[in-house]
């Protein structure tokens, strides 16, 4: 961690908050946009006229002059059908500089195939990134994505699963606008889930994570993961998130 003497360096220490917060406005606030693993979206969809909100909280360990931050947010998502989902999240992000604006990010799902016979399935979907304010230079961007994959028999067997996602806009990325989607879901014991997630790339989504998933009741799920940045550390991060199901 960087240390700063407040008498002889205050320009230079307002100058790098400044920097670090631009850097974290365009490359943390990744979301769990609809049904996912961490940052991978999963297969699933959410049941015709079923409902999910969850709340997450997405913590930087350093202090917030050293470049810390928090992030508050809100999951909504809704089952269309038996094959779509719609959905919207808002997220603030906190730093030394005070609350940042809002950014909303409405999405949809779309499962193109299901066999559950052979646990495999396969499905689309899109989500926008839309700043509330033009405050900070942050732009309204995309991402659009494929994912499949791969239940296999058995009370403790995993899932698999693998696909690509891509940005879209002026300014979607700063060395990638396109990567791989990679995860894995390993039961443990009854509703506890081992769950590890990566998104490659050099962007906003390039993250990797690791976590359990417990289901507290048939209703109410608890998760938390520990992030690394494929852009080093930095941007590394403990999120923990609480969900309901009506």
């Amino acid at each position: 961690m960087h240390s700063f003497n407040r008498a002889s360096t205050r320009p230079k220490y307002s100058q790098f908050i400044h920097v670090v917060y631009l850097l974290i406005i365009s490359g943390v606030i990744t979301a769990h946009a609809q049904s996912s693993l961490f940052n991978v979206p999963t297969t699933d969809v959410i049941g015709e006229g079923r409902g999910y909100v969850e709340a997450d909280l997405d913590v930087n360990p350093a202090r917030f002059r050293d470049g810390g931050w928090r992030s508050y947010g809100f999951v909504g998502i809704y089952g269309v059908n038996k094959r779509t989902e719609i959905g919207v999240n808002a997220y603030s992000l906190r730093t030394a500089e005070g609350f940042a604006p809002v950014e909303l990010q409405p999405n949809i799902k779309y499962r193109v195939y299901n066999n559950e016979t052979y646990g495999v399935a396969v499905s689309v979907g899109a989500i926008a990134y839309v700043p509330v304010s033009k405050r900070f230079r942050r732009e309204t961007l995309g991402s659009v994505y494929a994912v499949a994959s791969k239940q296999f028999n058995g009370d403790r067997s995993p899932r698999f699963t693998g696909g690509t996602y891509r940005l879209i806009g002026p300014n979607a990325a700063d060395d990638s606008r396109a990567g791989f989607l990679l995860g894995v879901e390993q039961p443990l014991v009854d509703r506890v889930t081992f769950i590890a997630d990566w998104n490659s790339g050099k962007n906003r989504l390039g993250y990797s994570a690791g976590g359990v998933g417990i289901g507290l009741t048939k209703r109410s799920y608890l998760s938390a993961a520990y992030y690394f940045g494929n852009q080093g550390p930095r941007n590394n991060f403990l999120g923990i998130y609480y969900g309901y199901s009506f």
